[in-house]
């Protein structure tokens, strides 16, 4: 159960680089809403020119960066929490994704061309 909350955690907040694109950053959550968005896009419209291209650079990026996390989370989970008691992982855990919400909708780590606001943006911003 902490992997998943880990997870879940990393996967709406951590910022990931955008496509390569000048040190834009975004959560691996916002590759697969905009790929998602994006293929519905392409069966409702079709994929002329660059949006084939750009479907599936999203898809990739969203899957390796999920794949990475899970993977990482399950990293943390299994050996770096093995360390502490198993009374304090949990806390651990909470303490952890609380200090990463906060820094994800207080600070502003994220920086996209691809949402309403400015170029910097906290988590609340990044999703309006």
């Amino acid at each position: 159960m902490q992997r998943q909350i880990l997870f879940i955690l990393l996967f709406l907040i951590l910022p990931l680089p955008l496509l390569g694109l000048d040190g834009l950053m975004v959560p691996a959550a916002r590759f697969f809403q905009l790929a998602t968005v994006l293929s519905i896009l392409v069966v409702i419209e079709g994929s002329g020119g660059m949006v084939g291209s750009l479907l599936l650079l999203l898809w990739i990026h969203a899957l390796f960066y999920g794949a990475m996390i899970y993977w990482g989370s399950s990293i943390v989970t299994s050996r770096l929490l093995q360390k502490f008691p198993e009374r304090s992982r949990p806390w651990l855990i909470a303490g952890f994704g609380l200090g990463l919400a906060c820094w994800g909708l207080f600070g502003e780590p994220y920086s996209s061309s691809f949402h309403h606001s400015d170029a910097h943006a906290s988590l609340t911003r990044l999703y309006r």
